[in-house]
């Protein structure tokens, strides 16, 4: 059972509880990822000076143990003869079908306009995905990339923008500039997925479906509360 190192909470498909004890206020609950990742969730509650405060951990599961997990879960009677039957034959993860996107290295959306240029980025580092926002200004005959905000977030919640966004669907797209229009937003977008796997895209007033959802869902995660 290896854990999973993260300070942040980890977003997860919850498949079942295997144990729940409210003498001691904690809980084990056995999910899946975005992944594809069997996830073991123990939390465990504690009174501190009148105040709760909760101990979160995070474990991904072979197989085996994710069938002993499933074995508990019915000995405790938490899910029925049917579930129980029909969890043993999920033990194994689902296989990538190439269709979505499992994994990222970085990603950059670079647009610029009449007064302004800037530059997206997420990347990953020691197992959450950085987000940044960049304005790029020429300084000393270069541009250089200054910071504006920063934020971490889950993985999963990248993976489900990218997703959602059909980021894949995107490879290839040339958005030539429509005519009649004098000016407007020129974007260039670069990625790197699932091990290897290349994405680019440009175009100049001109974007792939779902552009703005995914501005938008950048936005949210540099922004959230």
């Amino acid at each position: 059972m290896k854990k999973n190192e993260t300070d942040l909470h980890y977003h997860y498909t919850k498949l079942f509880d295997a144990m729940i004890d409210k003498t001691k206020l904690s809980f084990e609950t056995v999910g899946r990822d975005a992944h594809g990742n069997l996830i073991l969730h123990i939390s465990r509650t504690y009174n501190m000076s009148s105040a709760y405060s909760s101990d979160d951990e995070y474990f991904i599961l072979t197989a085996e143990e994710y069938r002993e997990y499933v074995e508990k879960a019915r000995k405790n009677k938490f899910i029925s003869l049917f579930k129980y039957r029909r969890f043993l034959r999920e033990a194994e993860p689902p296989k990538p079908d190439g269709k979505v996107i499992t994994s990222f290295e970085i990603i950059t959306l670079h647009t610029s306009g009449m007064r302004f240029t800037s530059e997206d980025e997420i990347v990953m580092k020691d197992g959450a995905a950085e987000v940044s926002s960049y304005s790029i200004r020429y300084s000393d005959s270069e541009d250089r990339r200054v910071l504006e905000k920063r934020a971490l977030c889950s993985v999963e919640e990248v993976l489900k923008l990218l997703n959602d966004c059909k980021l894949l669907s995107w490879d290839g797209f040339h958005g030539a500039h429509p005519r009649g229009v004098l000016d407007g937003i020129m974007f260039s977008f670069e990625a790197t997925v699932n091990d290897g796997r290349k994405i680019k895209a440009d175009g100049s007033e001109n974007f792939p479906k779902h552009y703005r959802d995914f501005t938008d869902g950048i936005y949210n995660l540099l922004n959230k509360e």
